[in-house]
């Protein structure tokens, strides 16, 4: 489960990045690698829900992607990093914590 949890977490923030890509430069290919990783986000939606129980899967999935896109927009798009977005990591990865426990 752990791999089909990584996977899912990192193709789940790529199309964010390009779809942030597509705003910046309107270049249309942005667009259509985000549609294609969506499509293998679902297929590995459908690989991980096989494995484990949705509501806590879906729930780890979402905060491991909320920090995974903090992250981008900070290596990536230069964006900034506060005190409530720091306490916000804290929070979500003690949710994981116990959601995995």
């Amino acid at each position: 489960m752990n791999y089909y949890l990584i996977l899912a977490t990192i193709i789940a923030i790529l199309p964010i990045i390009f779809i942030k890509k597509y705003i910046l430069t309107k270049e249309i290919y942005n667009l259509v690698l985000a549609f294609i990783l969506y499509i293998l986000l679902l297929l590995s939606y459908i690989k991980l829900f096989e494995k484990g129980e949705v509501s806590s899967i879906y729930i780890v999935l979402q905060i491991l992607q909320i920090f995974l896109v903090l992250f981008a927009g900070l290596l990536f798009f230069n964006e900034s990093l506060n005190m409530t977005k720091i306490i916000g990591i804290l929070l979500g990865s003690i949710s994981i914590y116990l959601l995995l426990k």
